[in-house]
């Protein structure tokens, strides 16, 4: 395991960095068998993520893409995870696109097979798996809302979700009287993928003793509070072996991680397409398997209605080659789907096509450079930050661990006050401190309030998103600013 090969220092040795890819979100199981898209058709070239030779980041700040996006130079924007940037050229057809819409009096009517069928190879599924939501929100309130829940059902989720999962999570309390149960997540370094397995298995294992039927199990990858890449591929798995429906909320996924999502096997994904997808805001990606791929997931598809659309019948046409039409609850039993459940979900009234048809000019963009590269690179950033942060702060700073490959995102939450037990938990010091890092740095982050074990007031760190526009040097220049802001507030406070 890479469990041998990471040293306990806090920093990752050449050995583990080299195995990154690998293991990264899918799991040891993908690993191994050769499931994960990018291992799959690059083999043991991927492996070398994390050979310095083989990849510099600076490479990247003299190439092309680096001057794609219109962002205001005299900022440094590093908040990606709440807000991405369109490239220049989506923004252009947007714009044009916009204006063809005005001009000649269009409509959006439609299921929008022809897009649907652009993106969906970039996530690894067929057009009928994947909807243009609106964005992370939407997804998850079609995901949820649309299960048919039952009194004492149950499903197990974590205490770092975001109000996207935990409001129709809410909602379907309320409404139906089922109940939830939430593991204590674990932050910091000292925490591994293995790990979120036994949480979920024993938190499945406590809810059925006290006699509820658990259905589902909902996680984010990454949470939004502390960037920790929950593994997806192992929770799927404790997934199927309880026989559970899996709902992540990925809001951070698409634009970020080069993620295979049949081989996933995920039952719902909901994720941004305005944040590191840099599409138009008010968009996103809805994932639904539908149809049973046994490598990954051997589990019956669950009974799921849509939530909003304007083209339900009870009666389905046939995608599966028979004659006629299929009931809704007619879901497929094998590897071809019986009817296209996202063209239902994606057809509600008039849509803004030029909005939904530029999030398919950002995918474009991305399939083009490749995501693989992509995410190799905006990675490579977060763990140059990381190391800084380890190094400067110490890794004990870190709210997401650096050590365990499969855990690790863009994502990196730090507190520059941990030092300060009184000023870890200071709603109001870390707020001065993000404005003051915008004020007079010029940079652009957010903060968080994640709770922690063992505390009894939620901590405050910051969160720093690493993406394309980033150099080397712009994550080196956040770390001295960081340096600098916390001496500064630390002899003032």
């Amino acid at each position: 395991m890479l469990k041998d090969s990471v040293k306990t220092d806090g920093v990752i040795d050449d050995h583990a960095r080299r195995k990154f890819l690998k293991m990264i979100g899918a799991g040891t199981v993908l690993a191994a068998t050769g499931v994960h898209a990018h291992a799959q058709s690059l083999g043991d070239g991927l492996s070398g993520r994390w050979d310095r030779d083989r990849f510099q980041p600076q490479d990247w700040a003299r190439s092309r893409y680096r001057n794609a996006f219109i962002l205001n130079p005299q900022k440094l924007f590093m908040n990606i995870g709440t807000a991405g940037s369109m490239p220049r050229e989506v923004v252009r057809f947007f714009n044009d696109a916009n204006t063809e819409y005005a001009r000649e009096s269009l409509n959006g009517y439609g299921n929008f097979a022809a897009l649907r069928a652009q993106i969906a190879p970039g996530f690894g599924v067929d057009p009928d798996e994947l909807v243009v939501s609106y964005n992370t929100s939407d997804g998850m309130c079609h995901a949820i809302l649309g299960i048919p829940w039952q009194a004492g059902d149950c499903v197990v989720t974590t205490n770092h979700e975001h109000p996207g999962g935990n409001v129709p999570l809410q909602i379907a309390v309320d409404r139906y009287g089922i109940e939830v149960r939430r593991i204590q997540c674990p932050t910091g370094n000292d925490q591994t993928a293995e790990e979120y397995e036994f949480l979920f298995q024993e938190a499945i294992d406590q809810a059925r003793e006290d006699g509820l039927n658990v259905r589902a199990m909902m996680w984010s990858s990454p949470t939004f509070l502390t960037g920790t890449m929950l593994p997806i591929r192992r929770l799927v798995d404790v997934a199927i072996k309880n026989e559970l429906i899996s709902i992540c909320d990925g809001a951070h996924l698409p634009g970020m991680m080069a993620y295979d999502y049949a081989a996933l096997g995920v039952d719902f994904m909901s994720g941004a397409g305005h944040k590191w997808q840099c599409g138009p805001g008010s968009t996103g990606i809805l994932i639904i398997r539908n149809k049973i791929r046994s490598e990954y997931n051997q589990l019956p598809l669950p009974a799921y209605f849509p939530v909003t659309t304007s083209s339900y019948s009870t009666n389905r046409p046939r995608t599966d080659g028979s004659p006629g039409t299929v009931a809704w609850t007619e879901r497929a039993t094998g590897p071809v789907a019986t009817y296209d459940i996202a063209a239902v979900i994606q057809s509600c009234g008039s849509k803004h096509s030029p909005m939904l048809n530029a999030l398919g000019k950002a995918c474009a963009m991305w399939d083009e450079i490749g995501r693989d590269v992509i995410e190799e690179y905006i990675l490579s950033l977060s763990m140059r930050l990381k190391d800084n942060i380890a190094s400067r702060w110490g890794v004990q700073a870190l709210y997401a661990p650096m050590d365990d490959p499969e855990l690790v995102s863009a994502l990196t939450s730090f507190n520059p006050f941990f030092y300060n037990p009184e000023l870890i938990t200071d709603a109001a010091a870390s707020g001065m401190f993000v404005n003051r890092l915008r004020d007079e740095y010029g940079i652009i982050v957010r903060n968080t309030a994640v709770p922690v074990i063992g505390s009894s007031s939620l901590h405050r760190p910051i969160r720093v998103s690493t993406h394309l526009w980033h150099s080397v040097r712009e994550v080196d220049r956040l770390v001295d600013a960081c340096w600098d802001l916390a001496d500064k507030m630390s002899r003032n406070l």
